[in-house]
């Protein structure tokens, strides 16, 4: 099945545009689609900490926070749209 996979700030040049077409396995997971997007040492670095997300990431599931949902295990359905951003900061 096909998703969606959006990047904001860095992450755009990490994974070259703002949005990518994933194909993964039906009933594929949000971990399952962050280690196809990982393809490379540098992608999993900037994602992955051990075998959690690493704590400066925001990643939502169509608007939601996937940590507010199943984490790494929520399922994922086709045409769902997974948004990766650095946690903003200001002052």
């Amino acid at each position: 099945m096909i998703i969606k996979a959006r990047f904001f700030a860095y992450f755009r040049d990490l994974f070259g545009g703002r949005e990518r077409a994933v194909a993964v396995a039906p009933a594929a997971t949000v971990g399952e689609a962050l280690a196809v997007l990982c393809d490379t040492p540098a992608r999993r670095a900037e994602i992955f900490a051990g075998a959690g997300l690493k704590p400066h990431l925001v990643v939502m599931l169509n608007g939601v926070p996937v940590q507010s949902l199943k984490g790494m295990a929520t399922p994922l359905a086709a045409g769902d749209t997974l948004a990766i951003f650095p946690i903003m900061g200001g002052g």
